[in-house]
């Protein structure tokens, strides 16, 4: 097992790129004096963290576990944005909780105050928010997120969305993503069912994590106001709710 040495550790979504955005502005602040560990709900809580400066970026345990690591922390600062632990972070003494921003500009403007944040963040704020409104967006997420998540490639990203020529060979390469993306969640769409979930019909589909935002985004608007996407982990299968203003997912999840 990785054993955490360092006295700064961010504790970020894992397996989310909101999440991973929180991380890269933390690493941008930080660089190589913290530890950068990816947590899921489902996983054990990280060993060897007791008496460090903590972050939790885009995530934040049940009440429990937070006032376990508060109580043994150096210092505990908790940024999200999920409406479902609202009440947690809102308990812990430094936090920043704000549902209209993702985890990835929440961070980059905690860590990086006097900087504004870039537009590949806002990109995948948009994403992460269902929010995008532009073609070029889509296809500059669908591209950066199928490429390995990387630190120094995040900073290329960066890089790149702000430079016309490469942000033009982003956009072009996405598209072409995107294209076989939608072809893929389209046929998946095709095998949705209609089910009964705490009252309300709606549609239900198994599609892997990748394609859980579309999937759910277009099956809501076929059948108002949420849809499910289930898929296999490693405690069992995982549900996914996506749901309109009309319905409330985190009251639904519980």
């Amino acid at each position: 097992m990785h054993e955490h040495h360092k006295d700064i550790a961010i504790l970020y979504h894992g397996g989310c790129p909101d999440g991973f955005g929180g991380a890269y502005a933390a690493w941008k602040k930080f660089g190589d004096s913290a530890d950068y560990i990816p947590v899921k709900y489902e996983q054990p809580v990280p060993k060897h963290i007791e008496g460090k400066e903590l972050y939790m970026v885009d995530f934040c345990y049940e009440q429990g576990i937070m006032d376990g690591l508060l109580k043994n922390a150096k210092s505990l600062v908790v940024l999200d944005h999920h409406e479902g632990v609202r009440d947690v972070v809102e308990s812990m003494p430094n936090h920043i909780y704000d549902s209209q921003r993702s985890g990835a500009t929440i961070a980059w403007s905690y860590f990086h105050p006097e900087t504004p944040v870039p537009t590949f963040l806002t990109y995948v704020e948009d994403a992460d928010l269902f929010r995008m409104v532009s073609d070029d967006e889509r296809a500059i997420i669908t591209y950066a997120y199928a490429q390995p998540w990387h630190f120094d490639l995040w900073d290329e990203h960066i890089r790149r969305v702000d430079d016309p020529a490469e942000r033009a060979k982003m956009v072009e390469r996405g598209g072409a993503y995107q294209e076989y993306f939608l072809l893929i969640a389209h046929q998946l769409i095709g095998n949705a069912e209609l089910v009964l979930f705490e009252g309300y019909e709606c549609y239900l589909v198994s599609g892997e994590k990748m394609f859980i935002t579309e999937l759910g985004s277009q099956l809501r608007k076929k059948r108002p106001p949420l849809a499910l996407v289930v898929r296999a982990g490693a405690t069992g299968l995982r549900v996914s709710i996506r749901s309109d203003d009309t319905a409330n997912a985190a009251v639904l999840a519980q």
